[in-house]
């Protein structure tokens, strides 16, 4: 492993292990985040907060799509969940880990974690236009209430 990795895997472990258990249930957080760095970190950065104009942040974002259905499906079924090499459970751990680590503040106050059986039930097909797919989720959350995402 070369060395800009090594730093990058020790950074995204100390946020993971500093995170607390996630809302009531064991959450591996030093596997949920080395996973997240193996598989998410190379587009969504160390701390998942996007590329300008390019991907959006996850941070202080993906929490506020939980407040709807169709943002819990839209969070499994982007093509990096969709299509990751991680199982259901691994999967489902990453994004607990995500939405607890980076989006706690956002979450509705009723919010339930992933499930195993809930990824796989959202995960396929992977969304094809995944920038028209967020939007009309936005939308959705707009017109709940829910603004402070854009």
């Amino acid at each position: 492993m070369k060395a800009h990795h090594r730093r990058l895997l020790a950074v995204a472990l100390a946020l993971g292990v500093a995170a607390p258990a996630a809302f009531g249930q064991a959450v591996d957080a030093a596997r949920a985040s080395r996973n997240y760095v193996l598989n998410c970190m190379g587009c969504h950065g160390a701390n998942s907060a996007g590329v300008p104009g390019k991907i959006p942040p996850m941070q202080h974002a993906l929490g506020y799509f939980m407040y709807l259905p169709a943002g819990r499906e839209f969070a499994v079924r982007v093509p990096g969940s969709s299509n990751s090499s991680l199982d259901d459970a691994q999967l489902a751990e990453v994004l607990n880990w995500l939405l607890q680590t980076f989006n706690r503040d956002e979450l509705p106050p009723d919010f339930k974690p992933y499930t195993a059986q809930e990824v796989s039930r959202l995960r396929r097909p992977a969304y094809g236009d995944v920038k028209t797919q967020r939007s009309q989720v936005i939308e959705q959350l707009h017109a709940h209430g829910v603004t402070k995402i854009q």
